[in-house]
């Protein structure tokens, strides 16, 4: 543990932290637009920084990228720290005057329009970022990027044609601030040529990228559940069994340990794809199975496993 200050008050931090992190973890409040908790910090939108006091010297720095240490003492309200942020406010205002995150954190800085010079571009894309690492950190796609430079830089798919690596996830549309990326599920399409038309079913399409994608429906249910390429890139990844594809979340049956049949043997923890198992410890030999659904994929691996069916 490293101990520093923030706004004057003495807090303790895990190392590996940054200031942003630690000063969450302690009801502390800074500003941004492109932090996610599930993905790297970017420091792109330069709305976390604050002043930083180390050696006796002072810096401004975004606090989404600089770790704790010990004997930092951090501001996070500063007038020079607010001076920063309505610059920073100001150009995304000028950019994006109808998106409703940037207006609002406008208004909380006391800005109600950017200055007559900036112009007005009327984007909703405020370049953050979010969309971009999500498809290439998390689901590891890679079907976007940004484009350009300057004031043409936009997130786009390659050459602006069909990302053909997109697998229709949503994660982009998902994770977007503003609401820009228009991703929607269609319930019944056509095929149309001058010959008539044909019926494709359910699927799902991401406007900005040029996809359309079938979804899948589920056995139980009959409900379009997921994009069929996305479940694809789940199965060649995950070990699964197949039939967890053919499934929707709400129809899955999950698992239910019955404690006075398990062992504490570990086997079932030990062989699940997903983490969703762990031996609780109750004190000297008595452990139990512990199930918890929330990481639960109920492919039932743990049932085909357990010595004693105490799984089921």
């Amino acid at each position: 543990m490293v101990s520093l200050k923030i706004n004057g008050r003495k807090i303790k931090a895990e190392e590996g932290m940054t200031i942003l992190e630690a000063a969450r973890a302690n009801h502390i409040e800074i500003p941004t637009l492109c932090y996610n908790d599930a993905l790297k910090p970017y420091g792109a939108c330069r709305l976390c920084v604050v002043e930083i006091e180390k050696n006796g010297k002072t810096t401004v720095d975004t606090s989404c990228t600089y770790p704790v240490s010990d004997g930092l003492e951090v501001k996070t309200h500063t007038p020079r720290i607010h001076e920063a942020r309505k610059m920073v406010l100001e150009l995304h205002l000028a950019r994006c005057p109808n998106v409703s995150i940037v207006r609002e954190l406008a208004a909380e800085h006391g800005i109600t329009a950017s200055a007559r010079q900036m112009g007005k571009d009327n984007e909703y894309c405020i370049l953050c970022g979010l969309c971009v690492r999500a498809c290439n950190e998390v689901v590891k796609a890679g079907a976007i990027n940004f484009a350009g430079r300057g004031p043409v830089k936009m997130v786009d798919s390659p050459f602006g044609e069909t990302a053909d690596d997109c697998i229709a996830c949503g994660s982009c549309a998902f994770i977007c601030p503003t609401g820009i990326i228009k991703k929607n599920d269609l319930f019944a399409t056509s095929f149309c040529t001058p010959g008539g038309c044909e019926q494709t079913g359910p699927q799902r399409e991401i406007l900005n990228w040029k996809v359309e994608h079938k979804l899948k429906a589920c056995k139980k249910c009959g409900n379009p559940y997921a994009p069929e390429p996305h479940l694809e890139k789940v199965k060649r990844e995950k070990n699964l069994p197949i039939e967890f594809f053919d499934i929707c979340p709400s129809c899955r049956e999950y698992p239910v340990v019955d404690q006075d049949k398990c062992l504490g043997c570990g086997g079932c923890m030990e062989n699940c794809p997903c983490g969703a198992l762990e031996l609780e410890d109750k004190g000297g030999y008595d452990k139990k199975a512990q199930l918890y659904p929330q990481n639960c994929t109920a492919c039932h691996s743990c049932e085909l496993i357990c010595p004693m069916q105490a799984i089921s």
